[in-house]
């Protein structure tokens, strides 16, 4: 069993201070007694909502939280994934969200399941859509009936547009991509950094993803989904688009996506 004692927490963000200020605590208290070393790396793509304040605050009061500011630089996910991952103390890296739809605890059971594969460089892939999972406005997967999304999701920050076009892509990406993982497009992984930095986090705001766990697929990595059921946004707004024109925009690319990255060389 590969053993996973200390920990790197990337979190790249933009515009997401509110949310952190509950997310870095949380994280704190549920990896207390999971790992013996923790750091968590906020990795800032130029946020204008005083990010970088309250990340002072929380850097002199915990020497575990670090900072990185991306001002200057071109906005991109990926590029702020890839430098946290970098920075990195640790052997071991997870990214996540920092809306609040990935839970803490969640972190914590991707962390169990990594020690408990046999096998020797695993992926684990906190995943939405294998039994136990659920996400925005469905609790689980297969058990949510159609109005009951509707009404978990009025009034929330998140689009019902947006839940239904990412059901339908990632179910098109598992068919496409040689059923390699049913959620390509987590954004919620556990995995060496060793492994992390000779892949690659390449590509956009949502197919970075797709493609770092297709190229670990196809050399030969394990990969293991974890059930876990994402929140609704706590706070702010989706950077993915709140209208279906910009939903649809956004996703269309994703049609040719399986035949692009078939040809990228691991």
């Amino acid at each position: 069993m590969p053993t996973l004692n200390q920990l790197s927490v990337v979190l790249p963000v933009l515009n997401e201070r509110e949310n952190l200020a509950e997310l870095i605590p949380e994280l704190s208290t549920a990896l207390s007694t999971s790992v013996d070393d923790l750091e968590i790396i906020v990795v800032d793509d130029s946020s204008t909502d005083g990010t970088e304040n309250l990340m002072e605050e929380f850097s002199r009061s915990d020497e575990r939280i670090r900072f990185i500011s991306r001002v200057g630089l071109s906005r991109s996910l990926p590029d702020s994934l890839s430098e946290g991952v970098r920075a990195a103390r640790f052997d071991h890296v997870a990214w996540m969200d920092a809306d609040g739809s990935m839970p803490p605890e969640s972190l914590r059971q991707l962390v169990s399941s990594y020690r408990a594969t046999t096998a020797s460089d695993p992926v684990i892939v906190g995943s939405r859509f294998v039994p136990g999972g659920g996400f925005k406005g469905v609790e689980v997967v297969g058990e949510t009936s159609f109005w009951q999304v509707v009404q978990n999701l009025r009034g929330s920050n998140d689009s019902f547009s947006a839940v239904v076009l990412s059901r339908i892509l990632n179910r098109y990406l598992w068919v496409i991509l040689d059923r390699c993982c049913r959620d390509l497009a987590s954004g919620f992984i556990i995995a060496r950094r060793d492994t992390v930095l000779q892949l690659g986090l390449r590509g956009s705001y949502g197919d970075y993803c797709v493609r770092f766990l297709y190229l670990a697929h196809r050399t030969a990595h394990s990969i293991v989904e974890v059930p876990y059921v994402c929140q609704l946004r706590r706070h702010g707004y989706s950077k993915t688009g709140t209208t279906l024109l910009g939903l649809l925009k956004r996703g269309i690319p994703y049609v040719l996506l399986p035949f692009r990255i078939r040809w990228t060389r691991p």
